[in-house]
């Protein structure tokens, strides 16, 4: 019988829009229950309004807490005594921390310590220090679509060329033509990267997303019934296999230092990285190439490819 985990969710009106209240929920809703919900804030203000219509409608509960100095957020501090209340207090697995806030990174740190799962929502704004302390980071502007927020949404969230990067560091671990689950995949890439989410990048489902790469393919395992991925026979790697040949038949020697294979085919392609791949290293790369062999730290031709 599968175990429901109990939700702890703790929202900082200050720093939480109430248009993203919805996608909180939808969010929590395949994860578990919300056996605690509570919303922080002055509500004797007036910027409070908007958010108490949604009160009953979400079953949130308010906790007040007044402003007493101008300028100083004493929300912070009500949310994090509750949440180390509730810690020693209720059974609860995972706590979800709705803000934008940065104060709230030491209090997600704490909690983690005590084996607690900690999700972190905001908007992208939010200072990475907190995002990358949560076990994974949900951007609610970018989930809800909110288009106001996209500028900002491109500097936090990781690029592309990096989750590509990572995965086929990841593949590069393993035997050459080996298979991987895609679900290993993505487990790996959000412990790596709290806020890693497909949909950030604008793909409903995480099959989809590795489909727009070109440096590893979609495989089916009909023993397991799921999805694995390997990498793809690049044709810019027969591209550069062939340009190392042509550079080593113009070298009077046929032979050329690795350092300087290196230089020109970075030169002549500049995106270039072994790790696109699969490879750790240049040397393990320039090895697998037929025609050629390596002599101390020299990529030589064949007599045979001559011909």
């Amino acid at each position: 019988m599968e175990t429901t985990l109990n939700i702890a969710l703790l929202i900082d009106s200050d720093n939480i829009s109430p248009k993203y209240v919805e996608t909180v929920f939808d969010e929590l809703k395949d994860i578990g229950t919300v056996t605690i919900k509570r919303i922080y804030g002055d509500w004797t203000l007036e910027q409070a309004r908007s958010w108490k219509a949604l009160l009953p409608k979400y079953a949130l509960m308010p906790m007040q807490q007044y402003a007493y100095t101008q300028g100083k957020n004493s929300t912070d501090s009500a949310m994090i005594i509750d949440a180390m209340d509730i810690l020693y207090s209720k059974e609860v697995d995972v706590f979800c921390l709705a803000s934008s806030d940065s104060d709230f990174t030491r209090l997600a740190a704490r909690l983690r310590e005590e084996g607690k799962q900690v999700i972190g929502m905001g908007e992208s704004k939010t200072p990475k220090a907190f995002v990358n302390v949560c076990d994974s980071f949900r951007y609610l502007d970018v989930l809800s679509g909110d288009m106001d927020s996209a500028d900002s949404a491109v500097g936090s969230i990781t690029p592309r060329k990096e989750i590509e990067m990572e995965i086929l560091s990841m593949l590069s671990q393993k035997e050459v033509g080996a298979r991987v689950q895609i679900s290993v995949i993505k487990d790996a890439l959000q412990r790596k990267y709290p806020d890693f989410d497909e949909r950030n990048y604008g793909f409903s489902k995480f099959s989809v997303f590795l489909k727009s790469f070109n440096a590893f393919k979609i495989v089916p395992d009909t023993h397991r019934n799921t999805l694995c991925i390997c990498q793809e026979d690049s044709a810019q790697k027969a591209e550069i296999e062939s340009f190392v040949l042509q550079q080593l038949k113009k070298s009077r020697t046929k032979r050329l230092n690795i350092g300087e294979i290196n230089s020109r085919i970075t030169e002549r392609f500049p995106d270039f990285s072994v790790k696109l791949f699969g490879y750790k290293q240049i040397k393990l790369f320039l090895s697998d190439m037929d025609g050629v062999e390596i002599e101390n730290c020299d990529l030589v031709l064949k007599k045979e490819a001559l011909q």
